[in-house]
């Protein structure tokens, strides 16, 4: 089968290494290429037919099977196999296995050897890709290996901004645009979304509204697949109200998102809500070519809860690996927090395909640490179910039997048991709206220590999985239980009764005895103290985010909370958080505590910090109490 010369290209530039080559090779490279339907009767010929070449999925799926039948990757569009033959000259031994009939475009040993010798790059890509399929392949772990410039330069990367790697201006219809005209513009525009907007012409100047967006998938699957006419308007089949990132924010915020809400196209928009262009997948892949977009890749194709365990397996040695290049700490926290969320929703995924959807609206929470974004290595789970009102017994099984398998599969997957219970397959986690918001009532009206230290972890909380408006409605009513001046009291009294480890003459005071000398625990101390103050205050304020750090950037300069403490308390979490994260990569593996240090081992420069640091906290300490005036 000879496929459509300018729509090869087209998805060829879209695809990496293919989108490094210039004009020339790409057009060389097109003309040469074949496609390759495959389904149940042909899946076997591809190889016995074009090998060795290099093959890239245009549609479908299909798994990689090694010859002992497990499956070594789920392949899907733009993925990449067959190199390892053309690298090492070794006969194509592997199988596929079809799941989804699709189209595989082939390019022949020739011409990849051909891109080979004219492009370094090219190379260099499957080469490094070579080794990491070895390496699933064998089953095994690449630990302690050196790292090169180009796995440093990809990390990196993840901490440039949105509107640093955006390519081109946006591409916008308005929502009366007929699906047909929206077609051609996309083919015209050589792109695989627009968005959509509404334009406000009575003000000056006419400002854009974001109102959602259409995809290629939106069309085949809402347009085509349906039967629909190409001229009805584009705000009958498009997302509506999409998840968006602004220009300043990160890549691996976006990354973020994308997994969170499982999508591959991120509208951008400036800092007055207008629309600065599209971010998809495929640039995260241009930017970052290495890890952190694999491992969650490779998480979301998982088949099964053994496929996923597996890939969980490489979290610990990659982590370690990631946090000691990067410069952005809370970026770990935040790729931890990501990494769980991937693994909860194919979790949840499992769960439904063997029984069935969900029987009512709901939500999966994440509560303290990954609620918070700042999970480390050694966090164990905090999470719940949000559930709507007025379920029967046999839904509530349901969702009781999704708690109990998501938060065992996690375990597996090396996310530890709550201590606390505080879990999803608990069925005090596991509650209606109006459940949880009886509680969330009781524990504001009557602050315990029990019900003070519940609050600490639920009002950290995000929705990882499910319906957005339940979890809205959810949020709002929370936060405004949260706002009693009684309750505020109480949690601010608890937070001052917490002696920071400072002692007479600012010496540091042990909070936990060691084998030869007295450690302090930096968690609880300092990093929690800051959370916990930080929290108090966006409660008082209405602030519905969950990061201590957006916490801080929505509080400072406010009646609570002013720019001097604010940037003071941002660089005092900043601080322990990264002197926490060296110490853990240091033990790791050891039995050494995990969250607590000993202070006579750091250096004069970083005992002067750390001291700096707990001062900061105590002079928080002493200022929330001020403000909350119940406090003696």
């Amino acid at each position: 089968m000879q496929p459509d010369f300018a729509e090869l290209k087209r998805f060829l530039q879209d695809c990496p290494p293919f989108d490094e080559l210039d004009a020339e090779q790409l057009a060389n490279v097109s003309r040469q290429m074949l496609g390759f339907y495959l389904n149940q009767h042909t899946i076997d010929q591809l190889f016995a037919q074009h090998s060795p070449a290099l093959y890239i999925v245009r549609s479908g799926a299909f798994d990689l099977l090694a010859p002992d039948g497990h499956v070594i990757e789920r392949l899907e569009q733009h993925d990449l196999f067959g190199y390892p033959s053309l690298l090492s000259g070794r006969a194509v031994i592997n199988k596929l296995q079809l799941v989804e009939d699709g189209i595989v475009y082939i390019v022949p040993a020739t011409v990849f050897n051909q891109l080979r010798q004219q492009q370094q790059e090219f190379e260099r890509y499957f080469i490094r890709a070579h080794g990491q399929r070895l390496l699933e392949e064998q089953g095994g772990r690449a630990v302690g290996r050196p790292q090169s410039s180009w796995q440093a330069a990809a990390d990196s990367s993840l901490q440039r901004t949105v509107a640093e790697v955006l390519q081109r201006q946006p591409v916008m219809l308005p929502s009366h645009t007929s699906i047909r005209a929206a077609a051609e513009r996309m083919r015209d525009e050589r792109v695989s979304s627009v968005m959509i907007v509404d334009h406000d012409a009575v003000k000056e100047p006419a400002p854009y509204t974001l109102v959602g967006i259409l995809t290629d998938r939106d069309l085949r699957n809402r347009v085509v697949a349906q039967g629909l006419s190409s001229e009805l308007q584009v705000n009958a089949v498009m997302t509506q109200a999409p998840a968006a990132v602004y220009g300043r924010q990160s890549l691996m915020d976006v990354l973020a998102v994308m997994t969170q809400h499982n999508i591959h196209h991120v509208p951008v928009l400036d800092d007055n809500e207008q629309p600065l262009g599209m971010i998809t997948n495929t640039d995260l892949m241009r930017q970052q070519r290495s890890e952190p977009v694999m491992l969650i890749s490779a998480m979301n194709k998982a088949g099964d809860l053994a496929e996923l365990v597996a890939q969980a397996t490489e979290i610990p040695a990659y982590m370690q690996s990631f946090a000691a290049r990067v410069s952005d700490t809370p970026m770990v926290g935040r790729l931890l927090a990501t990494l769980t969320d991937a693994m909860t929703k194919r979790l949840i995924h499992f769960y439904e395909r063997e029984h069935g959807v969900a029987p009512a609206a709901y939500g999966w929470l994440a509560f303290g640490s990954q609620g918070r974004e700042d999970q480390t290595l050694s966090s164990d789970q905090d999470n719940g179910l949000l559930l709507n009102d007025g379920l029967n017994e046999a839904q509530l099984a349901w969702f009781a039997g999704l708690g109990e398998y998501v938060c065992d599969g996690l375990h597996q997957c090396g996310i530890p048991l709550c201590p606390g219970n505080i879990m999803a397959s608990n069925a005090d986690c596991r509650r209606t709206l109006s459940g949880w918001l009886e509680r969330f009532s009781q524990w504001t009206r009557e602050p315990t220590p029990k019900a003070l230290m519940y609050c600490q972890i639920f009002f950290d909380s995000r929705l990882v999985h499910g319906h957005k408006r339940l979890y809205q409605q959810y949020r709002q009513q929370v936060a405004e239980l949260g706002q009693q001046d009684f309750f505020l009291a109480n949690l601010a009294r608890l937070q001052v009764s917490v002696q920071v480890p400072l002692g007479l003459f600012n010496r540091f005071r042990g909070t936990e005895s060691g084998k030869d000398s007295d450690f302090i625990n930096i968690k609880r101390y300092g990093i929690a103290l800051i959370n916990d103050i930080v929290r108090t205050y966006a409660l008082q304020a209405g602030i519905s985010a969950p990061q201590t750090l957006q916490r801080i950037e929505l509080l400072k300069g406010s009646r609570l909370l002013n720019r001097r403490d604010g940037q003071a308390l941002q660089e005092a979490w900043l601080f322990l958080t990264e002197l926490r994260l060296q110490h853990q990569l240091q033990v790791w593996g050891t039995e050494q505590p995990k969250n607590a240090l000993d202070p006579d081992s750091l250096g004069t420069l970083t005992r002067r910090q750390l001291k700096s640091a707990f001062r900061i906290i105590k002079e928080c300490q002493q200022g929330i109490g001020l403000k909350f005036g119940r406090v003696g």
